[in-house]
Formats: structure tokens, C-alpha cells, sequence
């Protein structure tokens, strides 16, 4: 597959690597839905396992999935998996000009951003389970708040990438 590929009709490069990248942003999109669903318990209930499984049943929730790591850790290895397939595609790119150019430069720059915002949650979770184990109720309440902006900048983050996804896919073809 060569790294740029000529625009259909334009006479124009363009980035290459376009199925390496549908299918980092579908790894992306498994890993937040997966997350989502899991800690809402909403449709799938994530139980610690030392082998993989599920069981799917006709009550709420549907299904269960057994496993030796947590959903967050599955969550984290498809997001940064994805973001480095996506990269590809985005370093493959001659210019970051034009409105093409800037959303696909806006959606790299908003997923290093997503990526480090998500290594800063799990740190400020982690800063409230040690104030809880310490009982130190202050601190615990101090990063429960911080936790609640964080997750609203994330979330937000994340929308504004699936705006900027939907019309750098609107324009590309």
C-alpha cells in the first residue's frame, strides 16, 4: 500500500493507509462503547476472571464477560491502539491545509489530547482510592471534584473528535 495515493479527478496527494485507519477508529469506538456499557451495566457486566468468556442471559444485564483484566484496561489498550493505527493515516499526509488538512490535524492533535486527558483520570482515580484507604476524606473529596471536571473535559474532548471524524469523513470522498 503506498503511503499517498492520488485524490480521484483532483490530481492531488492525499494520506494513505485509509483502511489501517477505519479500523483504529472502529478499535476506538469498541473501546469507549465497551467501557461505557460495562461500568453503566448497561447491556454487559465485566467479571474478573483468569480465562476469557461470556455468558449471555435473557435477564438485565445480557451479558457477561469473564476475563483477567478490568474493563478500564481493555478500554485503554483499544483507545492507544487505535490512535496508533489512526497516526499512520495522519503522518502518511502531505499537508494539513484546506479543511480536509485541518480536521484531520484538529482529530491528531484532539487524540494525543484524549490519550494524555485518560492517563490524567486514571491517575486522579487512583488518588482517590489511597485518600479513602487513608480515610483522609478532605483529599478524597478534593479529587472526587477534580474527577467530575476531568470527566466533563474528556467527554467533551471526545465529542468534539467525533464532530471533527464526521466531517473530515463528509468531505474525503
Amino acid at each position: 500500500m503506498a503511503p499517498l495515493v492520488m485524490a480521484e479527478g483532483e490530481g492531488e496527494l492525499e494520506a494513505g493507509y485509509g483502511g489501517l485507519t477505519a479500523l483504529g477508529v472502529g478499535l476506538i469506538a469498541v473501546g469507549v462503547v465497551y467501557y461505557s456499557l460495562t461500568k453503566r451495566k448497561l447491556l454487559i457486566v465485566h467479571k474478573k476472571s483468569s480465562e476469557w468468556g461470556f455468558e449471555i442471559r435473557p435477564a438485565h444485564p445480557y451479558v457477561t464477560v469473564f476475563g483477567p483484566v478490568y474493563p478500564i484496561t481493555i478500554h485503554h489498550f483499544l483507545t492507544i491502539t487505535g490512535t496508533l493505527l489512526a497516526f499512520v493515516h495522519f503522518l502518511s499526509s502531505p499537508t494539513y491545509s484546506g479543511l480536509r488538512g485541518g480536521t484531520g490535524l484538529g482529530m491528531a492533535i484532539l487524540l494525543i489530547l484524549l490519550n494524555l486527558s485518560g492517563f490524567f483520570g486514571r491517575y486522579v482515580y487512583g488518588r482517590i482510592l489511597i485518600a479513602a484507604k487513608k480515610h483522609d476524606r478532605r483529599k478524597a473529596r478534593r479529587f472526587v471534584g477534580l474527577l467530575g471536571y476531568w470527566k466533563t473535559v474528556h467527554t467533551a474532548l471526545a465529542v468534539l473528535f467525533a464532530i471533527l471524524l464526521a466531517v473530515h469523513l463528509a468531505i474525503g470522498d
